[in-house]
């Protein structure tokens, strides 16, 4: 019996620690199981609900941001003078929390403050600032001084590092936009305003390239009770390095000023003209050097100071508020892009060349000026009524004859002469990278709408408008060899290293003429300033070509707008050249829209401004004489002869 129970015991041992061992693999399973649930659950959260968490986590951390601000790229002339800049001020900000923290901060820092600023300097009084701290006493943000300079804030800065228990007081960085040489090409320009939005010329129409991305600094305390800092910076805005030359600029601007002060002299109401404007290009290249307007906007001043710098106490307080804006909106317009008006005489090597280039014209006819032409029951005058008499093509673009272009457009024919006004570029926007380029299609005639009269007409420049840029453009394509190049006031861009980012390539668009064709057009327009009516543009030693032009205005409706009558004694003359005659490196188009003269129908007028300019600009420009000087221009002042050109030209 006995050794027979001792069989029966290890197996019954046997089946517990089994049972046992795999209850335990059980357990086992069950907890590998919920672990498993509960690393996907958390994977699960993290995935789905992390970043919400981490925000309640943060919240209840001391954690701070402050936005970095990008510097605003400046803006230079082609051999890097600084024409626009971004400088660097500061707000002062008072952070409470901080001032509060602790009672010694508080007496030393106000002190600090009242010994370093004025109450003029800061944007509240001291009294104010003691009642906010009592007010708000965990506020951390108070702006109390705007747009510092650097120097006005030094004194702070060293009290701050000699004394530790001056707190509670920071300096946050903004930028200024600032303009080195005041008003100076203004136009092209143009001003970066609130929020780094820039208006009007290059600040416009590069507004995004001149801006950058702005940074920031995101700082909290962990749970160790460390302040934990992440930086991103900003990225700073591109430098546009401009192809306009500050000194040729400066030129331009003040001989057109002078002309506009001393036609002023003596006279018994307005200024000298109702605008004067010169421009400057690289025939080769469609850069332009210089371009300016007179009377011009000063954006360093307010509307106000301009209105006042060109219109009386009496003509100001006589506007209405609509009026007000209107005279400062006209202030603000780049003249060169912007105005547009008929051309006048300027327009005829244009015809002379569409005529050439079509095989219409030889370039050997001679042509009878009586003094005008009858089409369709209308008398239509040259600028010489008693007529030139026998004129060749090269005698008719010298004397500016009505009669002999009038006599040219029957042989040239609305077909040609529609083709040839688009490939020039007449009544399309030339796409200069500047805003507020005007187009005048509307204003330029079709195929089907130049009937014979108005063929004639446009021959000579009349019933058709144009911009300064527009004409300037198509000119040196007639003098470069008939390279059309899209005219342009940026040349590259950098980064704030002064690396170039980009070069902006002259962009040749299109051929408008010949080489045999622009030959012959130079020889011509330097016949005019050798002989005909532009003596009084020619510079002593330089060879020159060029055209004048003299266009009769419309009259204008109580509103502002054009009629269809030709306003008695107001013109716009003008003068387009190019120097050297055979190979021009520049050429320059001047214009003055009303002189403020009794007999406003010369373009000796523009001639003189042009003369006295390429004076100054030709030397500076290395660009030397290649003729024997003759002295016939030493005795001409700046208004000139009033005799070189007559009415209708």
């Amino acid at each position: 019996m006995a050794s027979g129970n001792n069989k029966k015991k290890p197996r019954t041992a046997f089946k517990f620690l089994f049972r046992m061992k795999r209850k335990l693999m059980v357990l086992f399973g069950i907890v590998v199981a919920c672990l498993i649930v509960l690393v996907g659950r958390l994977a699960y959260i993290e995935v789905k609900s992390g970043g919400q968490y981490e925000k309640i986590v943060m919240s209840n951390q001391e954690y701070s941001s402050t936005t970095i601000p990008f510097r605003r790229g400046d803006i230079v002339d082609r051999k890097g003078t600084v024409l626009a800049t971004s400088t660097d001020v500061y707000n002062v900000i008072l952070d409470c929390s901080v001032l509060t923290s602790r009672a010694s901060y508080e007496e030393p820092t106000l002190e600090a403050l009242q010994a370093c600023f004025n109450e003029g300097e800061l944007l509240v009084s001291f009294a104010d600032i003691e009642a906010y701290i009592t007010e708000h006493p965990t506020s951390q943000y108070y702006k109390i001084g705007n747009r510092l300079d650097a120097s006005e804030i030094k004194s702070f800065e060293e009290m701050q590092d000699e004394d530790s228990n001056i707190k509670g007081i920071w300096f946050e960085k903004e930028y200024k936009r600032e303009y080195p040489y005041g008003s100076l090409a203004s136009s092209i320009i143009g001003y970066s305003g609130t929020g780094n939005v820039g208006y009007g010329g290059i600040e416009g129409s590069y507004n995004d390239t001149l801006n950058g991305t702005d940074g920031r600094q995101y700082g909290y305390e962990n749970s160790d009770s460390n302040y934990e800092v992440t930086r991103k910076e900003p990225i700073d805005g591109e430098t546009v390095v401009s192809t306009i030359d500050v000194n040729l600029q400066s030129i331009c601007e003040e001989k057109i000023r002078e002309f506009y002060d001393e036609l002023s002299n003596g006279a018994t109401t307005g200024g000298g003209a109702e605008h004067i404007a010169a421009l400057m290009m690289d025939p080769n290249t469609g850069e332009v050097l210089a371009m300016a307007d007179y009377p011009s906007y000063d954006y360093t001043l307010s509307a106000t100071q301009n209105l006042e710098c060109f219109y009386t106490a009496e003509e100001i307080a006589a506007m209405d508020e609509k009026e007000k804006s209107k005279a400062v909106e006209e202030l603000q317009q780049n003249y060169c892009i912007t105005y547009t008006f008929e051309p006048g005489s300027t327009a005829k090597p244009f015809t002379v060349a569409c005529g050439l280039e079509t095989g219409t014209l030889r370039g050997d006819e001679v042509y009878y000026c009586d003094g005008s032409e009858e089409i369709a029951d209308y008398v239509i005058h040259c600028v010489n009524t008693s007529g030139h008499g026998e004129e060749t093509i090269a005698d008719a673009l010298a004397n500016s004859c009505n009669d002999a272009l009038m006599q040219m457009s029957y042989s040239i024919g609305p077909e040609n002469f529609a083709k040839y006004q688009q490939l020039f570029n007449f009544g399309l926007r030339t796409n200069i990278d500047l805003p507020g380029e005007s187009r005048t299609d509307s204003l330029i005639y079709t195929e089907d709408e130049l009937t014979t009269l108005n063929l004639a007409t446009n021959a000579f420049g009349q019933n058709f408008n144009v911009t300064m840029i527009q004409l300037a453009s198509a000119y040196c394509s007639l003098v470069n060899g008939g390279d059309y190049y899209l005219p342009h006031v940026a040349e590259k861009l950098q980064d704030e290293d002064g690396n170039t980012v980009k070069t902006i390539e002259p962009t040749l668009l299109k051929e408008t003429v010949s080489t045999e064709t622009a030959d012959t057009i130079r020889g011509y327009l330097k016949g005019v300033v050798d002989y005909g009516t532009a003596t009084t543009a020619k510079v002593d030693g330089y060879s020159m070509g060029g055209k004048t032009g003299t266009a009769q205005k419309y009259e204008e409706d109580e509103n502002g707008n054009v009629t269809s009558t030709r306003a008695e004694g107001k013109y716009l003359v003008s003068f387009i050249g190019n120097v050297p005659a055979d190979d021009p490196e520049v050429v320059i188009y001047v214009v003055v829209d009303e002189p403020n003269v009794e007999d406003q129908a010369h373009s000796s007028y523009a001639q003189s401004v042009a003369r006295e300019i390429l004076s100054e600009a030709l030397p500076y420009m290395s660009i030397y004489p290649d003729e024997d000087e003759t002295g016939a221009n030493e005795d001409l002042d700046i208004v000139g002869n009033a005799d070189q050109t007559g009415e209708g030209e």
